[in-house]
């Protein structure tokens, strides 16, 4: 008997950019298994593939630009409601670039 799962695994690693948005005022609350919210921010000039995370109302990061591209096309097409953004961990000790980890899953319909 095959299992159907939920939810798979499309993309782990770090929240990028964190140090030099909001996430200090939330870091001390953000724990693993809280939701980000991800935002295409296609007129982005650093990054036409950009996609803001934030954690309730506060822009704590990126997704790295060098995996963003097919998440940001599956955003374009309107296929945002079938992803989730989970941070997995949190270690305050780390360079701000590492100091946030997320998984993006790919959820069953």
């Amino acid at each position: 008997m095959l299992i159907k799962k939920n939810k798979a695994t499309f993309l782990n690693c770090h929240l990028a950019g964190f140090g030099h948005t909001e996430g200090y005022l939330v870091l001390d609350q953000m724990k693993p298994g809280d939701k980000l919210m991800m935002v295409r921010e296609d007129e982005n000039k650093y990054d036409h593939n950009a996609i803001a995370l934030f954690y309730g109302d506060l822009h704590v990061g990126y997704i790295p630009h060098l995996l963003n591209e097919q998440l940001a096309m599956f955003l374009d097409y309107g296929y945002g409601d079938i992803f989730e953004c989970v941070i997995t961990s949190v270690d305050k000790n780390e360079h701000p670039n590492r100091q946030v980890q997320i998984r993006i899953n790919l959820l069953r319909r």
